[in-house]
């Protein structure tokens, strides 16, 4: 089982790639996922060695990427990268280390607001900037170049994408706010696309995307007036189920498009959802089996709260993908999600149950160092 654990090239810059290197190798790690695309945040970093809270550009990708290969999203390289080239020092530093790109796809706030026609809309047509609708040609190839863009640089042996899809209505995005309770269908039906290529598509397979739209926005329209009003079903109500087939079909395709275009011998992995528990990642088009058989593996985040929880994630995880399907497991390995080696090597135990051909931990830079501690116990 491959041990991998995820890094931000500014953890690498500020503490020295070679001595994370040496930290992760200690622990009984053999792989790091670099954050080579990556979106804004705002980061507590336990163990850094000057300030403790990191503010990311927003949308920006950590290497110098090639403008001749997009065209009309453009990725722009952070500003660190004119001083630090974190695969290259990888590649220089820990040539023991595996390296998978960890590419966050269409969850790009800069570009959805510098080009709006090219984002997700909600029923009533507002844009969501932060989310890159996939079913727009020009963020298919977006997507596709970047992972071939990455695939070119030094040192990488696997992209793996985070949000390839559609996003949910909640996703991170600046102080994300609302004084009204949104049920689970409400969020599902504020965070469904209808821009013109998604009423397109659906068009294109028989399905009447517009009323559909005009369903949402009178029920929605009726629930935000008092809370009493009835919500379709976004899952089971049968136009709405067939129109979540068809957005797990756009992505489905997507990744496929991307797999057949990267060279044979780069991986592509698949981070199919950021939902918790993993039964939601349908809200963002994931489809987990078909997923699997169209990249090389899966990669899922196994976020619940407690040893029971993340085991039965991730049992079911593996009866949903199938039992063909490649799985590697992600897991926080801090508070709140397990309080020890203990609880934590339970955690790697599941994994190992479902058959994982890869298990790795979340995130160096917000962990304290002791969690390097309850890994190698725990391995």
């Amino acid at each position: 089982m491959l041990r991998g654990m995820f890094v931000y090239p500014w953890d690498l810059q500020d503490e020295g790639t070679a001595e994370v290197a040496a930290r992760l190798t200690g622990a009984g790690l053999d792989r790091v996922s670099l954050a080579t695309a990556y979106h804004a945040g705002k980061f507590l970093r336990p163990h850094a060695p000057r300030g403790r809270v990191y503010f990311p550009e927003d949308g920006t990708v950590y290497f110098r990427p090639d403008p001749s290969r997009y065209g009309r999203l453009q990725p722009q390289a952070a500003r660190m990268v004119r001083d630090h080239d974190a695969l290259a020092e990888l590649a220089r530093h820990a040539p023991g280390l595996q390296v998978t790109a960890w590419t966050v796809g269409l969850h790009n706030s800069r570009l959805g607001a510098m080009h709006p026609d090219l984002a997700c809309q909600t029923p009533f047509g507002d844009v969501l900037v932060n989310a890159l609708c996939p079913s727009q040609p020009e963020v298919r190839r977006y997507l596709t170049a970047l992972c071939l863009d990455t695939a070119a640089q030094p040192g990488v042996r696997e992209v793996a994408i985070e949000t390839p899809g559609f996003q949910t209505y909640r996703h991170g995005h600046h102080h994300e706010f609302e004084l009204v309770g949104l049920p689970p269908a409400a969020e599902t039906l504020l965070g469904t696309c209808f821009c013109p290529a998604c009423l397109t598509r659906a068009r294109e397979a028989g399905l009447d995307g517009e009323a559909l739209a005009a369903e949402a926005h009178r029920a929605l329209d009726a629930f935000f007036a008092d809370g009493s009003a009835p919500l379709p079903d976004p899952q089971n109500d049968p136009g709405w189920a067939a129109l979540q087939d068809l957005r797990a079909e756009t992505v489905t395709s997507l990744v496929r498009e991307i797999r057949e275009a990267l060279p044979r011998e780069t991986g592509l992995s698949i981070i199919p959802s950021v939902q918790t528990p993993n039964s939601l990642c349908w809200r963002e088009g994931s489809d987990l089996a078909a997923l699997a058989r169209v990249a090389d593996r899966l990669e899922v985040t196994a976020y619940q709260r407690g040893p029971e929880a993340i085991a039965a994630d991730i049992a079911e995880v593996r009866a949903t993908a199938g039992p063909e399907a490649s799985l590697g497991f992600i897991l926080r390995p801090t508070w709140p999600h397990v309080t020890g080696a203990e609880e934590l090597a339970a955690c790697v135990a599941a994994t190992r149950a479902a058959g994982a051909d890869r298990i790795s931990f979340y995130n160096y830079g917000h962990m304290r160092l002791q969690s390097l501690d309850w890994i190698a116990r725990a391995l």
